[in-house]
Order: structure tokens, then sequence, then C-alpha cells
């Protein structure tokens, strides 16, 4: 059987009280109060009325007093608020109802009157509870599907690492060590011919050479063993060679550890969150010199990238300010997100941004 709603009556005349609880008793629990002090001490117990009713003129604090504390408590804000008084005025009513009350029935009171407004303020009540469970819901539901998609894009960038990893292997296990086959072969072939046929050989010894080089660079750029075999720190020294170096921006790696222990997961994001900084450096920073710290403690790895470039503004600025800026970050910080990690950015004089993210301590310790 459904609980009946708990209606709280403030008054202090006990005139009212009986007349109020004659016709609401069938209906509703009844709890009493005779001044606005009980009455806020009943609301905040374990077991709040649904409704209150409640007069405006009372020992104590008043009615309006009485509502508004109700209405500044996060607590029992929203519980419907209805003023019983012996006022019968426009200003009294506009300034009960600016306090947040949602109803004013002047005395004496008629009980068709209060039925009717109780029963109406308790079904727009439910109605709303009923509409915040609903949001609760929804949210939560897209909460999960954002982890969901969350999780679902890590799972691919992971995969998308792995199958490069695997096509730099083939690579390697495949065409180009049979170019390295066929570059022997060509050696022991030059000197059994005669030297007018050694040019032709030649030739095509230098060709198969540069096309090997060429594969070996197409190897490391799909995959960088340095990020497999020696870790994060040299990869990332790798890394800035191979981007800022070649586009003349002087750099500087400072790292005190490989980080060779690093999961998979963090290992490949937080790479692929370097490699992405270095590129908007290049790409939009205008930047002469550019560095990289890696540092940890033993809950976090702390990676602050600078540049002396045009920057993006005069104040320190969090991801959010990025989003339209034409940076390229916002995946960026997606990506940190994920690993619980949080991306901080200052661009008053240069770029300045940091990654802490979450490691533990068997991660850090090599």
């Amino acid at each position: 059987m459904k609980d009946k709603p708990k209606i709280l009556i403030i008054d202090d005349e006990n005139l009212y009280l009986d007349v109020l609880i004659a016709i609401l008793h069938p209906e509703y629990r009844i709890l009493v109060a005779k001044s606005g002090e009980a009455g806020l001490a009943r609301l905040r117990g374990d077991n709040p009325a649904d409704l209150v009713l409640l007069d405006v003129m009372m020992p104590g604090i008043d009615g309006y007093e009485t509502c508004r504390r109700i209405k500044a408590d996060p607590a029992i804000q929203q519980i419907p608020v209805i003023f019983l008084t012996s006022r019968d005025d426009i200003e009294g009513e506009t300034f009960g109802l600016s306090l947040g009350a949602v109803d004013y029935i002047a005395k004496p009171i008629s009980p068709p009157i209060v039925k009717a407004r109780i029963h109406t303020h308790l079904e727009l009540r439910s109605a709303q509870r009923a509409l915040q469970r609903q949001n609760l819901h929804l949210e939560e539901r897209v909460r999960e599907r954002t982890d969901s998609l969350r999780r679902l894009s890590a799972e691919l960038v992971l995969a998308e690492e792995r199958e490069r990893r695997r096509i730099a292997q083939e690579l390697h296990d495949g065409p180009a060590q049979r170019l390295v086959l066929s570059k022997m072969n060509l050696g022991r072939l030059r000197s059994g011919i005669a030297d007018t046929d050694k040019q032709t050989l030649d030739d095509a010894w230098s060709a198969i050479d540069t096309t090997l080089k060429e594969l070996r660079t197409l190897m490391v750029q799909l995959s960088p063993p340095a990020l497999y075999e020696l870790g994060l720190g040299p990869a990332v020294e790798w890394l800035a060679e191979s981007i800022l170096g070649k586009q003349g921006i002087e750099f500087r790696v400072d790292t005190a550890e490989a980080y060779n222990r690093l999961n998979e997961e963090t290992r490949v994001f937080l790479f692929q969150a370097i490699r992405e900084l270095m590129i908007n450096i290049v790409k939009h920073a205008r930047a002469g010199r550019a560095s990289v710290a890696i540092n940890s403690n033993d809950s976090e790895l702390l990676i602050e990238v600078r540049d002396d470039g045009v920057g993006i503004g005069n104040t320190e600025l969090d991801a959010e300010r990025l989003e339209d800026g034409g940076f390229g970050l916002f995946a960026l910080r997606d990506r940190i997100d994920m690993l619980g990690g949080s991306l901080l950015i200052d661009g008053a004089a240069g770029m300045h941004v940091t990654l802490r993210v979450p490691v533990t301590a068997r991660e850090l310790n090599a």
C-alpha cells in the first residue's frame, strides 16, 4: 500500500490546527510544529514532510523568515511551502511568493480550497521528482555511454598501435631482409663481372641502399622501437629529434628515468600526447626553442612541454578554452581524462602544457 504524503503544519493557533487536521487527516499523514524553529527542526530530521503549510504570524521567527531558511537549506529547499495567513493584501502575498513559497491562502480557510491547493502542489512535486529521477537516469546513461565510448577509443588507439607495430615488424622481417640479402648478392657479383658492367651494378646497389634506408625510416615512424625496447624517456628524445630537430627548432629533453615499466596503455597514450604537442609547436607556435621535461613521484608522472612561440593569450587556460581554438588539443584532453589525469595549459608567454597522470609505484620503479 502506498504511503500517505506527509504534511507539516507550522502554526501556533490551536483552532486552525484542529481544523486543518480534521480536514486533511483522512488523506495525509499530519505533522505539527507550533513555531518556526520547531518546524525547521522537523524538516531537517530523517523523514521530512512532502509539503509545508506555514502560518505567517508566529512567536519567535515568523513565517516569512521560516520560509527563507527553508529555501536557503539545500537539503529541504525543494519542499513546497504554502502560506496560511490572516493578512489579505497584495504586498504580503507578493513578498511571500518572492521567498519561494508556491501558494498563499488567506484565513479563514475554505476546506475545499485548501485540499485542492495541497493536491495540486503535491502532484506538481511528484511530477518534479519523477522528472529529476528521469534526468538522473539519463545522466547516468550518458555517463555510461561516454565511458563506453572512451574505453572503445582507448581500445582503438591501442589496436591501431599494435597494428602499426605488426606492419613494422613484417616490413623488417620481409622486404627489409630481402633487400639486405640482395645487397649482399650484388656485392658478391661485383667481383666477377667486367668493369664496363660495374657501374650498372653500382647503380642498382645504390638504389637498393636508398630504398632500404627509406624503409627503415618508415618502420621507425610506424612504431618507434625505442618506445618498447628502451622506454618513454628515450622514445621522447628520438621524437624530439624527428619532429622538432628536423624543423630547425632548438630543443631539450630532460628525463631522469626511462619509464620502461609503464603499462602499454599509459606508455602509448603519453607518447602520442607528447607527439601531438610537438606537432602543435611545429604547426602553430612559430617557436625557436622548445623543451620537454618528464619527472615523477610515488603516485604520478609529470610532463611539461614548453616553447617560446606566440602562445594563445595572456591568461592561464584549461583545455575547455581550446575546443574551438584550432590547436588540435581537444582529443589530447580526452586521452588524459581516460588515464585519470589532468591537462593544464598556460598560453600567456609561449606555451606551457602540464600533464599529470597517476601511475603506480611499481610502474615508476624500474
